[in-house]
């Protein structure tokens, strides 16, 4: 947002205003590969009727390994939209290429319903999303949730709240886990009561109005029920048990205050849990002003992990590739890799030992190998993994005993092949589809 009035009377272009953020994406996405795109799944029944708030758009990547890992989708508009999966088509060109499969959500707006509506509705697409994972070969223990402003809100409630049994509704699919894995919030709200009092010097919205975005999305001006505003505020969920959580907020925010993430931040690290919070000086409330590259390593970042913290100066920068980097750790999917390679060859065949290290910060869960094969060479058996192939793409996956690897620690798997002329290596290993570098065997 570069041109605005800084007057919180003008309530109404302010909400206006607010009601486009979410959805204003400044992108430029890699190139990617043709995804099946299904639009309009309704994962409860329309409430009201005919309106757009229990619709869900997914964005299935052409090809990579399977079952997916999900990005969740949320657009803000200061709930005052019911259409915040609107936005997604550009986190997909983005998360298609680098193997996620991605799903718009909506829920209701304010003014279709109060909160925790909308908690009950994202809640809702979760389980929804759960249940159908194997029919659109999603992996049901990696969902991730991203979104900004309101939506930012929204992923920080459906990740700090996993088993609040509170929260979860009646909307739609039940009897089905409706947590995520890791969440990634851009400038979100997270404790309403102190919104007035951090706006900046210059001014900023009044939060405490009878109809500000928090008390119409609560149902009374906000300073004259705060019972009921401390159950929406993603701060008061925090524990140590937590998924790990991201967000980001520009320090010069005229919308939402600056000072709500470093109230998160603060009670993330004394409880305990694990966050990273990227803070950008100079940036507005907007993903084109905290992923600025003008403001590449001005910005300081906070990271909490088992009680304790640390601070970096300048880095990592916002970009696509530090939140892909950001996910696959709190998805347990690694992060960086390497990888080692022997055979042993006899005339016709050969023995292959593959050795994988994870040389991320993170555990890996679950893992998957891919190569291709330079020449003709054909896996026959294989021990310690599960090994297919398809023409020269061979596939390796967990045999169950080895599924973990540790940070800093390595699994080995083996096969036997035959060929015939020459035997060259593969040119790349990939470990869940990240680049593992190669090392001698």
């Amino acid at each position: 947002m570069h041109a605005r009035k800084r007057t919180a009377s003008i309530l109404g272009m302010v909400m206006t205003m607010l009601a486009t953020l979410g959805v204003s994406l400044v992108l430029s996405p890699p190139a990617r590969a043709a995804a099946q795109v299904i639009s309009d799944i309704a994962y409860a029944p329309a409430q009201p009727a005919g309106s757009r708030g229990h619709l869900l758009d997914l964005y299935l990547p052409a090809g990579g390994i399977t079952p997916r890992p999900l990005l969740i989708w949320h657009s803000g508009s200061a709930w005052s939209s019911d259409d915040g999966k609107n936005g997604a088509d550009a986190i997909a060109a983005v998360f298609n290429a680098k193997g996620f499969a991605v799903a718009g959500v909506s829920v209701r707006s304010s003014a279709q319903a109060v909160f925790p509506a909308q908690v009950h509705d994202v809640k809702a697409a979760i389980r929804w999303l759960r249940a159908n994972a194997a029919t659109y070969q999603l992996d049901p223990n990696r969902f991730a949730m991203m979104g900004d402003s309101s939506g930012g809100w929204l992923t920080e409630m459906a990740t700090l709240t996993g088993g609040v049994a509170s929260l979860e509704g009646t909307v739609g699919t039940t009897g089905v886990s409706s947590a995520v894995q890791t969440g990634l919030a851009f400038y979100s709200p997270t404790d309403f009561l102190q919104m007035n009092a951090q706006n900046l010097p210059g001014g900023g919205l009044d939060h405490n109005s009878p109809v500000s975005p928090e008390s119409l999305l609560i149902g009374c001006a906000i300073q004259t029920c705060p019972d009921k505003v401390a159950l929406a505020n993603p701060i008061n969920y925090v524990d140590a048990n937590d998924p790990p959580l991201m967000f980001l907020h520009g320090q010069a925010d005229f919308l939402v205050p600056h000072g709500q993430s470093v109230l998160l931040y603060n009670k993330i690290k004394a409880s305990c849990g694990n966050a990273l919070f990227i803070s950008i000086p100079g940036a507005d409330h907007g993903k084109s002003d905290v992923m600025d590259p003008a403001r590449f390593g001005t910005q300081t970042s906070y990271t909490t992990t088992n009680c304790y913290g640390t601070t970096q100066a300048g880095t990592p920068n916002p970009t696509w590739d530090t939140f892909e980097w950001f996910l696959r750790g709190g998805l347990k999917m690694g992060t960086s890799c390497q990888v080692s390679y022997a055979t042993t060859t006899w005339s016709g065949g050969f023995t292959g030992s593959v050795t994988i290290r994870n040389t991320g910060t993170t555990p890996i869960d679950r893992w998957v190998a891919t190569w291709t094969w330079p020449g003709n060479q054909q896996v026959t058996t294989a021990w310690n993994a599960t090994v297919t192939q398809s023409g020269a793409q061979v596939t390796a996956r967990d045999a169950g005993h080895n599924a973990v690897i540790g940070a800093s620690s390595s699994t080995s798997f083996g096969f036997e092949a035959t060929y015939s002329g020459t035997n060259a290596t593969p040119a790349e290993f990939r470990l869940n589809g990240i680049p593992c570098t190669k090392v001698s065997g």
